[in-house]
């Protein structure tokens, strides 16, 4: 009986441990979504930094954009970046760049 008892803990044990292990990452996988306006600072490759309006600056990683949205941008032009804050919360993972003129 005692065995039983002991088996159906551990049975419930490791169902709660594997929907843990489901959802956790499902929730740690939501981004936060950022939409921002400044002037690009440099572009090169698949990334760029963009001078802030509100001040400071921050590095955009490029491979989730088409190229034809920032194919040609150069230095000082304004752009709004959206896209999604990386996991680290270090630079931001565009989705779409838009010029503004």
């Amino acid at each position: 009986m005692a065995k039983k008892s002991v088996a159906r803990r551990m049975s419930v044990a490791m169902v709660v441990l594997v929907a843990i292990a489901i959802i956790l990452p499902a929730a740690l996988a939501e981004a936060a979504p950022v939409r921002l306006i400044g002037s690009v600072q440099w572009i090169g490759g698949l990334g760029m930094a963009l001078a802030l309006e509100t001040g400071g600056s921050i590095r955009v990683d490029l491979t989730s954009v088409e190229l034809t949205d920032y194919q040609g941008l150069t230095s000082g032009d304004r752009v709004v970046v959206t896209g999604v804050l990386s996991p680290r919360r270090d630079h931001v993972i565009a989705t779409a760049i838009a010029q503004v003129r």
